[in-house]
């Protein structure tokens, strides 16, 4: 069994190579070639302890068990934690335990940056980001694989962190507010861990492109009204069931109104209809992205002798 290290991961996860085999990913969801039960969930005192099993044909089989603690910054600590275990898929014996951390915010922000590639307007020079937590320096990270993005504002409850965010990137600066940050921008990703709605539509130019990545049941940071006034994508229909497995923000829309980003890559729905049009993608995190970063990184390592093999 190959034991790699989060260190080890951030070493051999590309970022390029990441949203490749996210796109290849989110194509295979749609076509319904992936076997993914719902997300399971035990709850303790002060978090969550989440299941993610899933399977894909021509890939190892993968379990992702996340922990969600929202006050672990009160002790230093992430707020999200996780290991990742690989199966080979025709004999299931264990082959890999890997960092989680790491993957889950690449590939959440991956997902996010995807989906600006995909479904904002060709044009777009700004984006702001609503938050300056791990998902936020995700987020920055990830924006670097975009062309054309001149200005790049954050924004937080805590401004210095929002600055400690925007010295990541040299286009990017820290604002006071987030209605300063979102209103002149031509894409937002939201990434806060918010139990409220955190922008307003009143703040948002037309054709502006959101993405959503907070997960805080009951509630969440995407307003009800946004979601109503734009064209919703989401990685699968089953955003649409009651949490833990679908998002507190979509309970009581019909199904019928997400188009899964699949689907647009597969031709199979339009994306952005026109230059007017607000595009919305929440996500809610889904098994297959941890599937295919897992075992991107685990043949990658296999070829480049990274990591530390044990017997069990």
């Amino acid at each position: 069994m190959r034991i790699l290290s989060r260190t080890e991961v951030e070493q051999l996860l590309d970022l390029h190579e990441l949203l490749a085999a996210l796109e290849e990913g989110f194509k295979a969801l749609s076509a319904n070639q992936l076997n993914v039960p719902p997300r399971n969930q035990v709850t303790a005192p002060k978090g969550i302890l989440l299941g993610m099993p899933a399977y894909m044909p021509n890939q190892h089989m993968s379990v992702k068990l996340v922990t969600v603690f929202h006050e672990n910054h009160r002790l230093d600590l992430p707020g999200h934690q996780a290991v990742i275990v690989l199966f080979d898929s025709g004999t299931g014996k264990p082959i890999a335990l890997t960092d989680g951390e790491y993957i889950t915010a690449m590939r959440t922000a991956g997902g996010a940056i995807l989906s600006v590639r995909l479904l904002a307007r060709g044009d777009i020079k700004s984006i702001a980001i609503v938050g300056a937590g791990v998902q936020a320096e995700a987020h920055m990270k990830m924006i670097g694989t975009l062309v054309g993005i001149e200005e790049i504002c954050v924004a937080s409850r805590d401004l210095s962190r929002a600055q400690a965010i925007a010295s990541l990137d040299s286009r990017a600066r820290a604002v006071d507010s987030v209605q300063q940050a979102v209103q002149a921008a031509d894409a937002l990703c939201l990434c806060t861990s918010s139990p409220e709605p955190v922008i307003r539509g009143e703040w948002l130019k037309p054709g502006v492109h959101i993405s959503s990545v907070g997960y805080r049941p009951p509630g969440g940071e995407l307003p009800r009204d946004v979601i109503e006034m734009g064209h919703l994508f989401v990685e699968s229909k089953s955003a649409f069931q009651p949490a833990p497995v679908g998002s507190a923000e979509l309970q009581g829309l019909s199904p019928d109104l997400g188009t899964e980003i699949g689907e647009v890559l597969l031709g199979q729905k339009p994306g952005r209809r026109s230059d007017a049009e607000m595009t919305i993608y929440k996500s809610m995190g889904h098994a297959m992205e941890d599937l295919v970063a897992a075992n991107w990184v685990f043949q990658k390592a296999i070829t480049q002798r990274v990591g530390m093999t044990i017997d069990l």
